[in-house]
């Protein structure tokens, strides 16, 4: 008996040890505006906020300012939604400046569908 528990005790161990180094895997938190799903909310967030929030460009928050999303209203939310699609699938944002020096910004083309569906969603 006393050599079952001690690898009962060993079995537990080495479980809690394997459970502490095992991390949950959410990349952004979840603290999209209204009406933004947090998989579009990702993209927005590695893609467009370095410029398009209260900290980045002034020019490119006058376009969109997602820190104001909410404040917009249902038509001007649609309209703004579906110029970043437009923008996204021209490959004109982000610009190819910020692409050169931030290629980890860059979204990927089922990132920009992500986008646009949402978009065609919010058009119903």
């Amino acid at each position: 008996m006393k050599k079952s528990g001690t690898l009962i005790i060993a079995f537990v161990g080495i479980l809690v040890l394997f459970a502490a180094f095992i991390k949950p895997t959410d990349p952004v938190p979840s603290n999209a505006p209204k009406g933004i799903p947090d998989s579009v909310w990702q993209v927005i967030s590695k893609c467009c906020l370095d410029c398009h929030a209260t900290d980045g460009n002034g020019m490119a928050r006058a376009n969109v300012d997602f820190d104001k999303w909410d404040s917009y209203t249902p038509d001007k939310q649609l309209a703004k939604a579906q110029d970043i699609c437009n923008e996204l699938q021209q490959g004109k944002m982000p610009p190819s400046k910020y692409r050169k020096n931030n290629p980890e910004g860059v979204p990927t083309e089922s990132e920009t569908a992500r986008v646009c569906n949402w978009v065609r969603q919010m058009e119903k």
